[in-house]
């Protein structure tokens, strides 16, 4: 898929931006993998969003870097900075089992079983978080999301979790989740439910599964090399954008800060 917006975007069609693996410090001005400093990496990406005119952002996990109260400080006081009118919500990612993000971020997380309406979708979140670094979604979580869909039938669906169902053949794929085939298999059933996007990779794949679209974003941060060994991309931080039809169809494209 394309890495510019298609032509004739309406507003009759709701935007919703992707934004993945902020990996936020307490430090704001500190640098990590590929010299990026993830506070100002997402300052840009913000800035990017807003001149985007979405209708609404999704954080898919990892928000924090170092499990820091400040991190998620940082976090609402961008959203606020840059974004003060765009309505979010937020999925966790492995960094996020710590002691802070539900406090912090409670009101914003995005469940299994309860929905977030953007005109006629419903965007769904799974918390994937396991063991470590590694992922696994509850049956009890998919159910939940089953039973809204087969509620509400005259909307579309689209569903948003943290760890990437497919592998990689990287580095990655230590970090696996552990139950992908579950999850997939389950995807397939649900006809009603037109695609799934997930983060945690730091790098842009798309997959299909019965013609539906399973699909990645860049991080806002670092990029990782999809190769055997740990490796960073040079390529810049990015995030990804999906406008939502309101007869079901959709397109996407990425965008990345320089």
């Amino acid at each position: 898929m394309p890495e510019t917006p298609s032509q004739g975007y309406q507003r009759s069609l709701m935007r919703l931006i992707q934004i993945t693996d902020c990996h936020l410090l307490s430090d704001t001005t500190r640098t990590a993998y590929g010299d990026i400093n993830p506070y100002s990496s997402l300052q840009q990406c913000l800035q990017l969003s807003q001149a985007l005119a979405p209708d609404a952002l999704l954080i898919t996990g990892d928000i924090s870097g170092d499990d820091s109260a400040n991190s998620y400080t940082h976090f609402t006081r961008l959203l606020n900075d840059y974004c003060p009118s765009i309505p979010f919500k937020v999925i966790p990612g492995n960094h996020d089992v710590n002691p802070y993000f539900n406090p912090m971020l409670k009101r914003a997380t995005l469940t299994a079983g309860s929905a977030w309406q953007l005109g006629q979708w419903h965007i769904h979140g799974i918390d994937s978080t396991f063991s470590g670094t590694r992922g696994r979604v509850e049956t009890q979580q998919l159910n939940s999301i089953s039973g809204e869909v087969d509620a509400h039938p005259d909307h579309f669906h689209l569903v948003a979790l943290h760890h990437h169902p497919f592998t990689t053949g990287s580095w990655m794929d230590k970090h696996e989740l552990e139950n992908a085939d579950e999850v997939i298999s389950w995807f397939r059933q649900q006809e009603k439910i037109e695609a799934m996007i997930y983060g945690h990779i730091h790098a842009v794949r798309e997959h299909a599964v019965d013609g539906r679209a399973v699909l990645s974003a860049p991080s806002s941060c670092w990029q990782w090399r999809m190769t055997p060994e740990f490796g960073v991309e040079s390529t810049a931080p990015g995030l990804r954008v999906i406008d939502l039809a309101p007869d079901g169809t959709f397109s996407t494209f990425i965008r990345r800060i320089r």
